[in-house]
């Protein structure tokens, strides 16, 4: 037999065996039905500082209708991308609150979260360094390890009042210390050591910053503003 024959049979007979072993008493399985229910995840901060943009996002919920309030009302308040994001930014510090609400058929949702927003802290009436230091550090975002390690590096140059004599010596001493410290991060403390430079140099102009005993007990203040910020 030709095979264009023999192709022809299997096509014609292979329905009839199909239908022959296919049991009579089973029944059609029914498919599962999946009920979305509605769920918000948000991501958001838990603290921010006055004027910082805080971002909030529920992207990741199941919900296709997005509700939100926020408590005290802001103008700095805005939803965006379908509800599903949002920013925010305080002009005072204080508790917000915010709730957001989804929907998904017959199902709702509703979360509230609470952001803190840090406001500056109040402005010394000393001149201590000690004091000055957190209140210009307030406002920018620096990881405490690397605070933390500044403060060691004046701590460090503090000691070594038998060794460097002239202010010369000390200004230089603490660059060299606070390159090694910081590396590539040094531009991000740029306005803090700035601030700290301009202080130091009215002690001088005043001449209150002279004597390496001088030196060693503000460089300790600094270290002690430092661990404060």
């Amino acid at each position: 037999m030709k095979i264009a024959s023999l192709l022809l049979l299997f096509c014609l007979t292979t329905p009839i065996l199909a239908q022959q072993e296919a049991p009579t008493d089973t029944a059609p399985t029914p498919h599962a039905v999946v009920v979305e229910e509605a769920k918000i995840v948000l991501v958001a901060p838990s603290t921010a500082r006055v004027g910082e943009l805080v971002r909030l996002d529920v992207t990741e919920s199941a919900g296709k209708e997005f509700q939100w309030l926020v408590i005290p009302g802001s103008p700095d308040f805005e939803v965006y991308a379908q509800g599903r994001r949002a920013v925010f930014s305080a002009r005072a510090a204080g508790e917000y609150r915010f709730v957001v609400a989804c929907a998904v058929g017959d199902t709702v949702d509703v979360i509230t979260h609470v952001i803190t927003i840090i406001g500056p802290p109040p402005e010394p009436t000393s001149q201590s360094l000690a004091e000055w230091i957190p209140f210009w550090m307030w406002q920018y975002d620096l990881p405490l390890e690397e605070k933390l390690a500044l403060a060691d590096s004046f701590e460090g140059i503090a000691s070594r009042a038998q060794t460097l004599h002239t202010a010369q010596d000390w200004i230089q001493a603490t660059a060299e210390s606070n390159k090694a410290v910081l590396g590539v991060r040094i531009d991000a403390w740029a306005p803090i050591l700035d601030k700290i430079g301009a202080a130091l140099y009215k002690m001088a102009q005043d001449g209150v910053l002279v004597t390496p005993e001088q030196h060693s007990a503000v460089w300790m203040e600094i270290a002690s503003g430092l661990r404060k910020g």
